[in-house]
């Protein structure tokens, strides 16, 4: 299975209705309108 990162899951997700909710440090939470199901996301920033 190919990995992916944060940033390109969260991409996805928002072409298939999640909104993201809130950040919390570096995790986003993502969840659709009408439903109780929550995703967290880490997204890492590379700092150089």
């Amino acid at each position: 299975m190919k990995s992916i990162s944060g940033k390109e899951l969260a991409k996805v997700l928002e072409k298939h209705g999640w909104a993201l909710l809130r950040i919390q440090s570096s995790h986003h939470i993502y969840g659709k309108q009408d439903s109780n199901i929550r995703l967290s996301v880490p997204i890492m920033e590379i700092r150089h």
